[in-house]
């Protein structure tokens, strides 16, 4: 019966000491296909790091959610980082992309940020009052780049306008 008592204090000792480090995962270079990762917490401060890469300009869509059948996950935000000049998630010089989180809970809800080629980290900061998981997911679209032929439509287009606007006026 004391070796059960000494087995369960120290497993619970040792969920609580994991529980509140701050664990780093690699989602590797977002593109349009949508990448999940996520964790299982056995209760207690959750301080997860995930990083990314973004090859182009892109608008990204994120979102957390705390999976169903958990303990309440509450408070619970996350927040979009640069990796600094470094590329060292966590270092001084790590900046907050969005000046505020985005909250998550339950519900799922889509975040939709436009963020410039380069390395990057989402951090979920939470406190879980028993054992529960949450899932984050994040997908990358390159932004547009107009082709030649659309700017050189622009100026033709622009040029038949002062035509017919030089017309007007000299037949007026």
């Amino acid at each position: 019966m004391k070796l059960k008592s000494i087995a369960a204090i120290g497993f619970l000792a040792f969920g609580a000491a994991t529980a509140a480090q701050a664990t780093t995962a690699s989602l590797g270079t977002l593109t349009p296909l949508i990448v999940s990762s996520g964790s299982f917490v056995a209760g207690g401060l959750i301080n997860d790091n995930f990083t990314f890469t973004l090859s182009t300009n892109s608008v990204m869509q994120s979102n957390v959610t705390v999976l169903p059948g958990s303990a309440a996950i509450n408070p619970a935000f996350y927040g979009i980082y640069t990796a600094g000049l470094n590329s060292i998630v966590g270092d001084a010089d790590d900046v907050a992309v969005f000046p505020t989180s985005y909250n998550f809970s339950t519900t799922s809800t889509t975040h939709v940020d436009t963020l410039m080629a380069g390395n990057y980290y989402f951090k979920v900061f939470a406190l879980a009052n028993g054992p529960g998981a949450y899932s984050i997911s994040a997908s990358a679209t390159a932004v547009p780049v107009p082709e030649p032929e659309t700017y050189a439509l622009l100026v033709a287009g622009l040029g038949v306008i002062g035509f017919v606007a030089s017309r007007r006026r000299r037949n007026s």
